[in-house]
């Protein structure tokens, strides 16, 4: 049995590193949907980005780490490092985001107080 469990650790590394990417990826859909003050449809086209985008994810480093043998420890590793982007880089990035849409409203409403601006926009 030791020749079975030998290598589950690098597997189910590969498969944190797949749950970390896809949390990233649903924040970066979650800040797009944010900053485009999206309605239904727009929020309905990003989850199924995030759903297609995720399954290509998480199918590939399946099958790269086990040659697409499905168990339950593949998938124990993708919600453990789903988990762990929750509970570290999430909040970072949230912050980020948060920041950085700040700035370019702020600069948006600096470039908007142009004569020329008003006047092309009345």
């Amino acid at each position: 049995m030791l020749f079975a469990t030998v290598g589950q650790w690098k597997v189910f590394l590969a498969m944190m590193v797949a749950g970390l990417l896809a949390g990233g990826v649903y924040d970066l859909l979650a800040a797009l949907r944010h900053l485009l003050r999206a309605g239904p449809l727009i929020s309905l086209a990003a989850d199924l980005a995030f759903g297609l985008l995720s399954a290509l994810l998480l199918g590939g480093m399946l099958t790269f780490a086990c040659y697409g043998e499905a168990r339950f420890f593949p998938f124990l590793g993708a919600g453990a490092g789903m988990l762990l982007y929750a509970l570290g880089p999430h909040r970072l990035f949230c912050t980020l985001c948060r920041q950085i849409v700040r700035k370019i409203r702020q600069a948006l409403r600096h470039i908007a107080k142009f004569r020329l601006i008003k006047v092309i926009f009345r």
